[in-house]
């Protein structure tokens, strides 16, 4: 049996086992489906606090070991997530400071995260009839958990499972993650539709899209249809300065790549754009508060 096969629709403990022992992960290496969704499967040995982790797309959350706590702050109660029998559902935009908590048999923290675009988002949007039968709206909080029950678990299952196959094509798997969003959508649950549109969100996605790349302003620019001082003058109105965004991009990814990969250190400096290890050591202790050889 692999992996895959070995990866049940529902958590179902045997007596004596860990809450998530049902769940076995595919795979952990991070999938980027451009336009359509990512996937990334954290794994960590230690508690690990992460200040300001902005989630950039609608986010799916299933931790299937150990325990996450989100704060929003502002005065909200923290939201905490120790069992894979419910999804943490996360509003795109939204930034919370980050708990991870090891835990279970194995003393790990796991967890499998599914992003969706905003291009996916705004589809499926389009294509629900007026007044459909279910009563689906936005939801105004950033968190909404949702238990997960076995027709919603085999649909995420299927999901994922599609989203680390590449064999797949984009066209099939845009309508598996559809149905998923449907499911969604029938449990009372809507993503907010265009919540990263303006210059800041669509720099951010561009870049995430591929954070090794030499990035300038102008270079940007081009790639949005826009000179450089339009790009610029754009992003001083929503109080964005390009070179913090950058860094901050790349530092996302660089803290995704070492909670999910076996990659060196050097090899994840390169993947976010950095030659230097030193420097790239340097730009994540600055952003995160820890060297990232302290994650593992």
């Amino acid at each position: 049996m692999s992996a895959r096969d070995a990866w049940p629709p529902a958590a179902v403990p045997q007596k004596g086992a860990g809450a998530g022992s049902g769940w076995w992960l595919p795979d952990r290496t991070p999938v980027l489906r451009r336009g359509l969704c990512g996937l990334a499967q954290p794994c960590l040995k230690q508690p690990q606090h992460t200040p300001r982790f902005l989630f950039h797309e609608a986010t799916l959350v299933l931790v299937a070991a150990g325990q996450l706590q989100l704060d929003e702050g502002g005065g909200s109660p923290a939201v905490v997530v120790d069992t894979p029998a419910s999804l943490l559902l996360v509003q795109p935009g939204t930034c919370a400071e980050l708990v991870k908590t090891p835990g279970g048999a194995e003393q790990r923290f796991r967890s499998v995260l599914l992003t969706l675009s905003s291009d996916l988002l705004e589809a499926f949007q389009r294509a629900r009839p007026p007044g459909g039968a279910d009563a689906a709206t936005a939801a105004a909080a950033p968190f909404t958990r949702m238990p997960l029950d076995e027709d919603l678990a085999a649909t995420l299952r299927h999901v994922v499972d599609s989203a680390g196959g590449l064999h797949l094509s984009d066209e099939r798997l845009g309508y598996r993650l559809m149905d998923l969003l449907a499911a969604l959508a029938e449990r009372g649950h809507l993503f907010k539709a265009g919540a990263q549109q303006g210059t800041s969100g669509r720099l951010r996605t561009l870049i995430g899209e591929a954070p090794e790349r030499h990035w300038t302003a102008q270079e940007a620019g081009r790639a949005l249809a826009m000179s450089e001082a339009t790009l610029r003058r754009r992003l001083a109105k929503e109080q964005v300065r390009f070179d913090v965004l950058l860094v901050d991009v790349r530092m996302h990814h660089a803290l995704m790549l070492v909670q999910t990969t076996a990659w060196s250190i050097p090899r994840i400096a390169q993947a976010c754009g950095y030659q230097s290890r030193a420097r790239f050591a340097e730009r994540f202790r600055a952003r995160f508060g820890y060297l990232p050889s302290a994650v593992r």
